[in-house]
């Protein structure tokens, strides 16, 4: 299996960088590379290796730019993303998404396959998911 599997404990440092796991780390530097796209969702980030937002980036290329509808479904991605990469094994996240979706010290990765997930830690206790 070469996806991103399992649950991680990790802490932001005072910069906002965060060490990616060891075992991610090696899914990205076998299949992917360093260059990564987040995007904000309600309560977490995505975290998309480049070859796998490009995927489904293409899905969104169907969408017309003269519709009011397609057009705000386009913005809840595009206006929500940022690019990233993995420098020294660390992620720096931006400002304005750690913000967003409340991160501060203490964070859960969560593997997702093709993607993963960054939590705050008391959003994930609140979510239930973190119950096996």
């Amino acid at each position: 299996m070469s996806g991103f599997l399992g649950t991680y404990h990790v802490n932001l440092d005072e910069k906002g960088r965060l060490n990616v796991p060891s075992k991610f780390r090696a899914i990205l530097e076998n299949s992917y590379g360093p260059q990564l796209i987040t995007v904000v969702m309600r309560d977490y980030l995505v975290v998309f290796p480049e070859k796998e937002w490009e995927k489904n980036e293409s899905k969104l290329e169907n969408l017309s730019g003269l519709s009011e509808k397609d057009r705000e479904e386009m913005r809840q991605y595009y206006a929500r993303a940022s690019e990233c990469e993995v420098k020294s094994g660390k992620i720096l996240i931006p400002q304005s998404q750690r913000e967003a979706v409340g991160l501060t010290k203490e964070l859960v990765l969560v593997g997702m396959s093709k993607t993963f997930e960054i939590w705050a830690s008391e959003r994930w206790k609140a979510s239930g998911l973190n119950r096996l």
